[in-house]
């Protein structure tokens, strides 16, 4: 895939809708130098280019009464038709928030937000029913704490120095039918104007915006991102898992990651691996590098990692 070439200001407003996509492009603007024309020029380019391919609105859904449950599945005797069909039978299904293709240990990776996990296992038991005997090994964990950092790279910073934003294990919040409904349009795209939203829901818009500052209050609402074609930029995207000799040092492995400024998320899982985490690098070379940071410093036992080679669906919200 050929790389897209970016001047400074172009990473600048990727950083910026990094940090947060729902700011205005006249505040955008206003910190990478630019007028609001040329950001709004800009950024149309970018998301033409499909260097973004969308925005999505991160939620806390454990404040909503939510758990997510992940799978990886790695495929047998499924030629490129199956594979296909098996991926649209999971982008299409209401259960899933995510699909991804991945390479090495894994074919696919999806994810479910649940109430329930018989629900979980209803939906489970009719994926298989369909495509059990392409199924070679499965691996089911629940996610109980998620951290999303942000893509110091994108200029070029050794370390990132912005806030995080965490999620999972907290009580419900108090929310109403109004707010899941203002939720569900955020969560398809991040940038949805108040006015959009209002007209949607037959709602003042003034009613709107308090409502999503309500939320974010909240902490409900975490953050605004967008999706990022990591490829066309010319990076390669791992997740990578460690087997820990002693898992005290979990808080601080968290700080590591924190600060790298190519680590991009932490899961934290029932069933999962000890410690795993999400990059983009450019190179393995460069995954490499910061694994062995880690083996130097912290007491790993075992390690590895696979390649998120795409997102077919991301959605931070159940289909409700």
């Amino acid at each position: 895939m050929e790389q897209i070439k970016l001047d400074l200001k172009d990473k600048r407003i990727l950083y910026q809708l990094d940090l947060n996509s729902r700011q205005s492009n006249t505040e955008i603007a206003k910190k990478v130098g630019l007028s609001k024309d040329v950001v709004n020029y800009r950024i149309k380019k970018l998301e033409d280019l499909k260097l973004i391919k969308g925005y999505y609105t991160i939620i806390d859904l454990s404040r909503l009464g939510y758990f997510g449950v992940r799978v990886y599945i790695r495929l047998l005797d499924a030629n490129p038709n199956k594979e296909k069909e098996i991926i649209d039978f999971l982008i299409n299904n209401k259960m899933v928030f995510f699909v991804a293709k991945t390479e090495g240990s894994f074919n696919i990776a999806f994810g479910s937000w649940i109430k329930d996990i018989y629900e979980f296992e209803d939906f489970y038991l009719d994926f298989k029913r369909g495509f059990k005997q392409y199924i070679g090994e499965e691996k089911i964990s629940i996610f109980t704490k998620l951290y999303h950092f942000h893509r110091a790279y994108l200029l070029n910073k050794e370390i990132d120095n912005s806030i995080p934003e965490i999620y999972g294990r907290e009580k419900i919040a108090k929310h109403d039918k109004t707010d899941i409904e203002i939720l569900k349009l955020l969560a398809k795209n991040a940038r949805i104007p108040i006015i959009e939203i209002s007209q949607k829901l037959n709602i003042p818009p003034r009613t709107i915006a308090f409502r999503i500052k309500q939320l974010e209050k909240k902490n409900i609402i975490q953050g605004y991102r967008f999706v990022f074609d990591h490829e066309l930029f010319g990076y390669e995207y791992y997740k990578v898992d460690l087997i820990l000799r002693d898992t005290s040092k979990f808080k601080n492995l968290v700080g590591f990651a924190h600060i790298n400024p190519n680590i991009l998320y932490i899961d934290q899982t029932i069933a999962g691996s000890d410690f795993e985490f999400d990059l983009e690098v450019k190179n393995r070379d460069e995954l490499f590098k910061i694994v062995d940071e880690l083996r130097t410093n912290f007491p790993i036992r075992e390690w590895f990692y696979f390649t998120l080679i795409s997102f077919y669906k991301i959605l931070y919200f159940p289909n409700v």
